[in-house]
């Protein structure tokens, strides 16, 4: 058996431009962030350092001020109680 064929068969006439190319869809790529959360530690150290005292800090970061003289090494003074000094009496005219 033989299969003779004959003429030109052409598989898309030239007037018609050429279908894309079957491109498969990719996710599109994310790139590496550059930023880096900070830790609250490391926010409060910042917002000193931009010259916030320490309850502007306490209140832009919703934590109480004790913790932000804590994270910024502020101790607070403690106040001593000392007993009180007897009065002298001193003998009229003796001044």
């Amino acid at each position: 058996m033989t299969l003779s064929i004959s003429g030109t068969l052409s598989a898309q006439p030239a007037d018609t431009p050429a279908p894309p190319s079957a491109v498969t869809q990719q996710a599109p790529q994310t790139q590496p962030s550059d930023t880096v959360a900070l830790s609250q530690s490391a926010q409060v150290s910042q917002l000193h350092q931009q010259g916030q005292n320490p309850s502007e800090i306490a209140e832009n970061l919703g934590i109480p001020v004790s913790t932000v003289d804590s994270d910024l090494g502020i101790v607070a003074a403690t106040v001593a109680s000392k007993p009180a000094a007897a009065p002298t009496a001193t003998a009229p005219g003796n001044s």
